[in-house]
């Protein structure tokens, strides 16, 4: 089945736990909570439909369904959904030759069937095990998936060369782009679109926000925002680079 054969609703649940007009927007690491949830529908055609705790599914869902022959929907505060999760859950339900899925936060459609039903009788229920499929339902619970992203991104960058000094004290953006050979010392911010070049050494205590550090610079104690950075470039301590070319 080609992937855009597949509709991957994210359903935006305005949660009223959270004090914000739009607790889908909630920002972490860079991305906002519902994209995170489309991340793991990446391959897929994605939709994404606003929605609260009375909303009925199947209404909200028909109009986006076109040629599709699967309809995935998941809800916005699941981001720890990923890729491999979604494999499983597609493989069970064709496997099961099934019409409805129904999960702990969310839905997988025949197209077919959805289009011909007024409302959704599930026969078969399957609750995935695992902390990826847990809601986010308070602040308490958007700091604990910040720590768990947080973590996958740092053991990333390690597993790609680059070294980390404390994992415990160092902040990067999912987009963030980090060459190997980098050393990253503690208490170090790296964020928005970020490229670091190879060999760079970020000593203790920088803030980096959507800029461009090229290959064998050193950061000291400094401040680089908008900004790119030539090869070879000492800069600092206690540099602010907002806006330039250096």
């Amino acid at each position: 089945m080609e992937n855009k054969e597949i509709l991957f609703m994210v359903l935006l649940y305005k949660n009223e736990n959270f004090q914000v007009r739009a607790p889908y927007d909630l920002n972490i690491l860079g991305k906002k909570m519902w994209q995170w949830v489309a991340m793991a529908g990446e391959d897929f055609d994605i939709k994404t439909t606003p929605c609260t705790f009375d909303s009925d599914i199947v209404s909200l869902v028909k109009p986006y369904v076109k040629n599709h022959k699967i309809v995935c929907v998941f809800y916005s505060d699941t981001p720890l959904i990923n890729k491999s999760n979604v494999e499983e859950i597609l493989d069970y339900f064709k496997y099961h030759n099934l019409n409805v899925l129904k999960l702990k936060r969310g839905y997988i459609f025949n197209a077919e069937y959805l289009l011909s039903c007024d409302n959704v009788l599930a026969t078969e229920n399957r609750l995935f095990d695992g902390k990826e499929f847990e809601a986010v339902d308070s602040y308490e619970d958007v700091y604990n998936v910040t720590k768990i992203l947080q973590n996958l991104i740092l053991d990333y960058h390690i597993q790609n060369g680059v070294q980390i000094i404390d994992k415990n004290t160092t902040y990067i953006d999912a987009d963030v782009v980090i060459e190997k050979g980098c050393r990253i010392e503690p208490n170090n911010n790296i964020k928005g679109n970020t490229y670091i070049g190879e060999n760079v050494i970020l000593e203790p205590n920088n803030t980096i926000i959507d800029s461009i550090i090229s290959k064998n610079g050193i950061l000291k104690n400094s401040y680089v925002s908008n900004s790119r950075i030539s090869e070879n470039i000492i800069v600092g301590p206690f540099e602010t680079i907002i806006d330039k070319n250096v």
